[in-house]
């Protein structure tokens, strides 16, 4: 079933619009440092991922923060940080995990995926965020261990969750 591109586009559609709903159930992991807030709706995109392959995934991550860059945001560069994590953990995951498509690579995957998204994202917002605050450098690093430990606790709930629901999901689409 998961071959008819009806089904593919169709599951694209809802797994979208899904996440971008999930987007808005924001909770801060760092109360100090309230702009890092924790939201699932990157646990869609990775179901997409393993489901249809990394592309597709990576289509409903885009999708999902189009939509709420329209409907909350409004914060492109808030926007384009969160898909440049979700990109950044998800295909790590999903290559990894089809290299031998069983429970020990997947799990590699996601501890691979943690690390690179943490590592990413922080070096990423050691560039963007002294320009988008426009803040000196030396302000931004006292940041980045909240970044980094942010992004680690974020991914491995999203890598828990969707461990647990995985294989669920794809029976569904078989």
């Amino acid at each position: 079933m998961k071959n008819s591109s009806a089904v593919r586009i169709a599951t694209i559609g809802i797994m979208s619009a899904l996440a971008t709903g999930l987007m808005f159930l924001e909770l801060p992991i760092f109360p100090s440092v309230n702009f890092l807030k924790f939201d699932p709706s990157d646990i869609l995109p990775l179901l997409a991922g393993f489901i249809f392959g990394p592309i597709d995934g990576i289509l409903v991550l885009l999708i999902k923060d189009i939509l709420f860059y329209l409907l909350k945001s409004g914060d492109i560069v808030g926007i384009m940080m969160n898909f440049a994590a979700g990109v950044s953990f998800l295909l790590p995951v999903i290559y990894i995990y089809r290299i031998r498509e069983n429970r020990v690579f997947e799990i590699i995957g996601y501890v691979v995926g943690v690390l690179v998204v943490s590592g990413v994202m922080t070096v990423l917002n050691m560039v963007v965020v002294p320009f988008y605050w426009k803040i000196p450098l030396k302000e931004t690093l006292k940041y980045l261990p909240y970044i980094a430990g942010f992004n680690a606790i974020k991914f491995s709930i999203d890598a828990v969750v969707t461990a647990l629901i995985r294989e669920r999901i794809e029976k569904i689409f078989e």
